[in-house]
C-alpha cells in the first residue's frame, strides 16, 4: 500500500508548471525543491504560533463552556480574551508576574 501525499509540499504540487530551463538549471530547482519539502516535513506542525505561543487544551462540562461563553458575551470579548484574563489571575495569585 501506499503512502498517502503529504499536505506539506501541496502548493508546489498544484502550482502550474514552469517552461522547461536548461538541464542544469532544472537540476538546480528541483534540488531546492527537495530540500525544501525535507525541510517542511521535519518542521513541528501545529506546536506554536509565529510569535511563540502555544496552545493549552482545557476539558470542561457543557455547563461550565456555557457559563464562560456567556461571560464573554455579556463582557462583548473573545473566550480567549475570557481565558487569558484567567491565566493572568492565576498567576497573580501565585505571585507570579502576568504575562498572558
Amino acid at each position: 500500500m501506499s503512502k498517502k501525499p503529504s499536505f506539506a509540499n501541496l502548493g508546489a504540487r498544484l502550482a502550474p508548471k514552469a517552461v522547461e530551463a536548461p538541464a542544469a538549471a532544472s537540476l538546480a530547482v528541483m534540488e531546492e525543491a527537495a530540500q525544501a519539502e525535507t525541510a517542511a516535513v521535519k518542521a513541528p506542525r501545529g506546536k506554536r504560533q509565529p510569535d511563540g505561543r502555544r496552545g493549552i487544551l482545557v476539558r470542561a462540562r457543557p455547563e461550565a463552556w456555557k457559563a464562560l461563553k456567556m461571560v464573554a458575551l455579556d463582557r462583548e470579548v473573545t473566550l480567549q480574551d475570557v481565558m487569558t484574563e484567567a491565566i493572568n489571575d492565576v498567576l497573580a495569585k501565585h505571585g507570579k508576574p502576568p504575562v498572558a
